[in-house]
């Protein structure tokens, strides 16, 4: 199976599901799935479960079945997909849900699909800008016209962006020999939510607007994108990743890539 050719032909299936979370805003109802306090992670909207139905029923009837699947949420359409593979596929239907759920403009859906090593597709696409982003074979093409965000565009430079809910204590104890490296360089550290209630970390390293970005235990259905973009981009990669099972995170809950990787420009 040519697993990209596999999946180009939804990518017009994914902007639709883009445009149909904003349809669905007005409407949406949203809960706590989880109570680990952080409302990035606890809150899921009645729009993230009928978006990510949408893709997976499309998805379902291809190929692609035959690849492991992980899914931010809990859907019927789950259970088409293969138990093991040396293909996943992930999604996240709404990536910044909270974002979403309060009226702002950088949501994402978000589709990629690796081997167990290293990502081989990603497709970010923020349908309230129309702008997104396409990698496949280590080859980026984007979508639409690149947005402003006035919030994230006075960052200072050679900034690393990072959450602040990095599992352990930050990057300068995950891996105080890059970190120190780094600062040497002339980088600077910041928290998400330092700088922007408009934006998390994907869309300003995406954008270009920070100098890099810092994922430590990321989520398994939204982390790896900047990782295959700065592949593709030839990007400084400092990484220590495992991608050959998902693990539970270290606040339990949800799925995560044990590891951590720095991004500098």
């Amino acid at each position: 199976m040519d697993i990209i050719k596999e999946i180009e032909p939804f990518e017009k299936d994914f902007i639709k599901a883009g445009e149909l979370a904003l349809e669905l805003r007005q409407k949406m109802t949203s809960r706590n799935k989880y109570n680990t306090g952080d409302s990035e992670i606890d809150v899921v909207t009645s729009a993230d479960l009928e978006i990510q139905e949408f893709i997976l029923t499309c998805l379902a009837k291809t190929n692609l079945v035959n690849c492991e699947l992980i899914a931010e949420e809990d859907t019927p359409s789950e259970n088409a997909f293969a138990k093991s593979s040396k293909y996943v596929l992930t999604l996240d239907p709404i990536d910044g849900t909270k974002l979403y759920a309060h009226g702002k403009k950088m949501f994402s859906v978000v589709v990629t699909i690796h081997d167990k090593k290293n990502p081989i597709y990603s497709f970010c696409y923020y349908p309230a800008v129309k702008w997104g982003i396409k990698i496949a074979k280590d080859k980026i093409k984007y979508i639409g016209t690149k947005p402003k965000i006035s919030t994230i565009s006075k960052i200072p430079p050679k900034s690393i962006i990072y959450f602040e809910r990095s599992h352990k204590l930050g990057p300068e104890k995950t891996d105080p020999k890059v970190y120190q490296k780094l600062i040497k360089e002339g980088y600077s550290f910041i928290k998400s939510d330092d700088v922007s209630d408009e934006a998390a970390v994907k869309a300003p390293f995406l954008l270009g607007v920070v100098a890099g970005e810092f994922i430590e235990n990321g989520a398994a259905v939204d982390s790896l994108t900047e990782l295959h973009f700065a592949m593709a981009s030839k990007l400084k990669i400092y990484r220590n990743l495992d991608l050959s099972k998902p693990a539970s995170s270290p606040r339990g809950n949800y799925y995560c890539y044990r590891g951590y990787y720095f991004i500098t420009r």
